[in-house]
């Protein structure tokens, strides 16, 4: 009796530790309307200060909300009602293996159309994806996901249809203070 309950305490342990590393992995890999996470549980706006950083995209000037954690990437805009035209959000990559890495970002949760624009280290576009949200009651597996051409450490989310409004192109440049930006990521 006590060999069986010592190999249940062990494999006890063992599952807990590999739910805690399969639950970390989660959060790492996961971002913003993309946060492929179950929890309906997450709130609307950012908890504490949030950091902003101004962003020119073709002379229009827009206040982006930084997601520079783990967990600000997987909340995203989800839940989010509405987004005006100088709103938006920045989504840093951290800048360690495996970043910059093609990602993909889905719409669960999220209840608005959003431009996605992916920009690389160097500050290019690689591409931008017009995202709209899902019908209620839409299961995970039948979410697409909109991918990343190529190796990128930015990600921004403008209102939808903006980005064709102001002229954005892929290959077009954005001017960011990636240093600065790269070294409040996780």
């Amino acid at each position: 009796m006590e060999i069986i309950s010592s190999t249940r305490k062990t494999f006890k342990g063992n599952l807990y530790v590999l739910l805690v590393l399969v639950g970390v992995f989660a959060l790492l890999t996961s971002s913003g309307c993309s946060g492929r996470e179950d929890s309906e549980d997450l709130i609307d706006e950012p908890a504490g200060e949030q950091v902003t950083e101004q962003v020119v995209l073709n002379g229009h000037t827009v206040e982006m909300e930084l997601a520079a954690t783990p967990e600000q990437r997987e909340q995203g805009l989800m839940g989010r009602e509405k987004m005006a035209d100088e709103e938006g959000m920045l989504f840093v990559m951290p800048d360690e293996d495996p970043f910059p890495t093609e990602v993909g970002f889905w719409m669960k949760g999220c209840l608005i159309p959003i431009d996605l624009i992916y920009v690389s280290r160097d500050g290019f576009i690689d591409s931008i994806h017009e995202m709209q949200p899902p019908e209620p009651g839409t299961p995970d597996d039948e979410l697409p996901v909109y991918y990343s051409n190529g190796p990128v450490q930015f990600a921004i989310e403008l209102r939808g249809g903006l980005a064709a409004e102001i002229g954005l192109n892929v290959g077009d440049m954005i001017d960011l203070r990636k240093d600065y930006l790269l070294q409040l990521a996780e």
